[in-house]
C-alpha cells in the first residue's frame, strides 16, 4: 500500500498520463477531418496538458536543485567544523595573496583641488 503513496511514482506516472494526453489531443488537433471546433478544443486539450506537464518538470527540477544545495550546504558545514586554520595550512599550504600595485594618480602632486 506505501507503495501506491509514494509521491515520486504518483508524479511519475502522472507525467506519463499527460505525455500520453498530449500527444492525443495533438493528434486530433492536427486531424484535417474533424470541424475546426472539435480541433480547437483538441488543441485547448493539448495546450493545458503542456502547461501541467511543464508545471511538473519544473516542480521536479526545483526539487533537485534544493537537495542539490543541501548536499552542497551540508558539506562546506562539515569542512568548516572538520578542519581548523592550522590544518588547512598544514594540507594547503601558506596562503599569500598578491596585490596589484596602484596606479599613480593623474594629478600633479602641486595641484590644489578646486572644490
Amino acid at each position: 500500500m506505501s507503495e501506491d503513496l509514494d509521491p515520486n511514482r504518483i508524479r511519475d506516472v502522472e507525467i506519463k498520463r499527460l505525455e500520453e494526453l498530449a500527444a492525443l489531443a495533438y493528434r486530433n488537433a492536427m486531424d484535417e477531418g474533424l470541424r475546426m471546433r472539435t480541433r480547437e478544443s483538441w488543441y485547448q486539450k493539448y495546450t493545458n496538458a503542456v502547461l501541467a506537464l511543464n508545471q511538473l518538470l519544473k516542480d521536479l527540477q526545483y526539487k533537485e536543485y534544493e537537495k542539490r544545495l543541501k548536499v552542497i550546504e551540508e558539506s562546506r558545514k562539515l569542512r568548516r567544523t572538520v578542519l581548523s586554520a592550522n590544518d588547512a595550512r598544514k594540507l594547503f599550504g601558506p596562503v599569500t595573496r598578491r596585490v596589484q600595485p596602484r596606479k599613480k594618480s593623474s594629478r600633479s602632486p602641486n595641484r590644489k583641488r578646486i572644490g
